[in-house]
């Protein structure tokens, strides 16, 4: 079988090209897509499916690496228009009834919400279909493996395709052109440990290529593995020992930031891209999910 064609989604979030994306495969018997994106960007996708020469009607599968907003925001609508939706068991029932899920978002964004994220509509139950680690999902005439990589969520899943990942959240954020490695590291779910035992399975796969959702193909992998691997390692040790030092949140967030823009900095990343970086994966929001974890270990 020739190797499938994946175009690669600029969901323009919040207008900025370059940080989030969505990936349309095109199996020989029909379209998959992986990750739906924020209610916001709908537009943005269904434009960029046409663009493709597509019909976002033909799209029949979507596979959602997890559940946060900006990777399976849309799911429902995609849901309601009879694709079906391939998600992590621990996912299932979010997609089905957001309602919780958009609720703790709203605390976190306020009024914001709205206008960042968009609707997270309901996902009629009969078109989520709950995956298992290992199982195989045939879609588009394609074979997919689930991975289960916790470390950013507990509901996390890779999908592999023959030699390619497309890797979620779990191989950090590395924008087009830019050597910088950013930790998702969100509340309320980041592990270390569990992350660094994902990076590991995914290595082992050795796998040619890697789609990460912000943002685009690396052809890199074992090198971005290695030094992902290192990086999140790093981040929450320096979190660790500030709070062994007495650092308060808002503290530990200016102090945080401080560390990954000298990190930048090394990896010559030009100012104008930390911008970015911090509309795909804030550093404050970083800082807030590795201290939570600690916080919970007891530091």
């Amino acid at each position: 079988m020739s190797t499938p064609r994946i175009h690669t989604i600029d969901l323009q979030f919040q207008s900025v090209p370059g940080i989030v994306a969505a990936f349309l495969v095109e199996g020989p018997e029909g379209l998959v897509l992986i990750e739906s994106g924020p209610g916001s960007t709908l537009p943005a996708l269904l434009a960029g499916i046409a663009a493709t020469g597509h019909d976002p009607a033909a799209v029949r599968d979507v596979l959602v690496t997890h559940i946060h907003l900006d990777h399976a925001g849309a799911a429902g609508w995609w849901a309601q228009q009879g694709a079906t939706i391939h998600v992590h068991p621990l996912g299932a029932r979010h997609l089905v009834d957001p309602s919780r899920l958009m609720d703790s978002a709203r605390q976190v964004y306020g009024d914001a919400l709205d206008a960042l994220w968009g609707d997270m509509l309901p996902a009629p139950a009969d078109r989520v279909r709950e995956v298992s680690d290992g199982e195989v999902i045939t879609a588009g005439g394609l074979a997919f493996t689930a991975l289960d990589t916790p470390g950013h969520a507990r509901h996390h899943h890779c999908y592999a395709l023959g030699g390619t990942v497309f890797t979620g959240d779990v191989a950090g954020v590395r924008l087009q052109g830019c050597d910088y490695l950013s930790v998702t590291s969100a509340p309320p779910q980041f592990d270390p440990v569990a992350y660094e035992a994902s990076i590991d399975r995914l290595l082992a796969l050795a796998p040619e290529r890697l789609f990460l959702t912000h943002f685009g193909e690396v052809d890199d992998p074992r090198p971005h593995l290695e030094e992902y691997r290192r990086t999140v390692d790093l981040a929450s040790r320096f979190v660790q020992d500030r709070l062994r030092e007495g650092f308060d949140g808002d503290s530990l967030r200016i102090a945080y930031q401080a560390f990954q823009m000298e990190l930048a900095f090394q990896s010559n990343l030009p100012p104008e891209d930390w911008q970015r970086y911090q509309r795909a994966n804030s550093t404050d929001m970083g800082a807030d999910g590795i201290r939570l974890y600690w916080e919970k270990q007891g530091r």
